[in-house]
């Protein structure tokens, strides 16, 4: 009997380009693990979309320690139980600090949507602090780690 191909979701939000460079890492990892991918950027995401995927991965910059207000809101505008039984990780795009409080917030939001988050996310250093100005660029081995987490991911999915 033929396994069903496991289907991937990389969500992500950007500005200036480092996060969407992000979730294109991301994605290549999960299809290096078998995973059929989509990556689409946030706002053209109908939450109704979700319930095709087993796997989702939600990428935002770092704004203060937090993910951008657009990751957050939709994150918690999601039904409560819209992500239950998937297996779901984060990654975030950061100029100054903080990367890692970032992916905090943002796992705690998919565990309330009943998520199986892990692995735990990567948060990778890229951009300018407080400006909208491109910035310096992921570097290679910051690629590398967000390749390894989407492999990480579509492995630990069923």
């Amino acid at each position: 009997m033929r396994r069903k191909k496991k289907k991937a979701l990389v969500i992500y939000y950007t500005k200036t380009g480092h996060t969407e460079t992000a979730a294109e890492a991301v994605a290549r990892g999960l299809e290096s693990g078998k995973a059929e991918v989509t990556v689409r950027e946030l706002l053209s995401v109908d939450p109704e979309e979700l319930r095709e995927y087993s796997i989702i991965a939600v990428g935002s910059p770092t704004r203060g320690g937090k993910p951008a207000r657009k990751v957050k809101k939709f994150l918690k505008g999601l039904g409560k139980k819209s992500l239950k039984g998937k297996q779901a990780s984060v990654f975030s795009a950061y100029a100054g600090f903080r990367g890692r409080k970032t992916l905090k917030r943002m796992r705690k939001l998919l565990k309330r949507k009943k998520a199986k988050v892990g692995p735990r996310g990567v948060a990778v250093k890229a951009g300018a602090p407080l400006s909208l100005w491109k910035g310096p660029d992921l570097r290679e081995k910051d690629i590398k780690r967000l390749e390894e987490l989407g492999k990480a991911l579509a492995k630990k999915a069923r």
